[in-house]
């Protein structure tokens, strides 16, 4: 039995729910194990997207397009599996702060203060607290979800451009050139 062709988007939110899942898990599996506000070890968790965007696309290319794949739905694929994968995580986020652990924005805001002074040890408590304040502002759970959101949309757009370079496969028979 023939597949059915399947649109790059509903590829996106296939393959971008998959990587949104395992990037949840990873989250969840860090916070279990008190490495949430470890920046370094979070940077692992876009090995989930990059794995989501290769393995989409690859399936896309492989069931939905005879084997091959230009440029730009290489790029569109990847694109919008980060899209999708970033929509789940922020959604995640927001209800992590929310709910799961209430109190993440105030260790974010104590982790902001022991940053400033240990990188500034001259300034004055007035100058700490007026800096940790002006960050708080930016610091409301659905305010946080929209920026990751943002920047899960940035980043797809970067991965997803390099990716793209590789994942590409010409069809040769559209080759006009002679």
């Amino acid at each position: 039995m023939e597949e059915k062709p399947r649109s790059v988007i509903s590829n996106g939110i296939y393959y971008g729910l998959i990587a949104g899942a395992a990037i949840i898990v990873f989250s969840l599996i860090m916070f279990l194990l008190d490495l949430y506000l470890n920046k370094a070890v979070n940077w692992i968790g876009y090995v989930f997207l990059i794995a989501g965007m290769i393995w989409g696309t690859l399936e896309y290319r492989n069931k939905y397009s005879n084997g091959f794949i230009t440029y730009g739905k290489a790029f569109s694929s990847c694109f919008w599996i980060g899209l999708f994968a970033g929509i789940l995580a922020s959604v995640y986020f927001f209800v992590f702060i929310q709910v799961i652990h209430p109190g993440f924005i105030n260790e974010m805001l104590d982790q902001i203060r022991a940053n400033i002074v240990a990188s500034k040890p001259d300034m004055s408590e007035e100058q700490i607290e007026q800096a940790v304040s002006m960050s708080a502002k930016f610091m409301s759970p659905a305010m946080m979800s929209v920026w990751g959101f943002a920047a899960y949309a940035a980043m797809s757009a970067i991965i997803g451009l390099i990716l793209a370079i590789f994942l590409k496969k010409e069809d040769p028979s559209l080759n006009t050139a002679v």
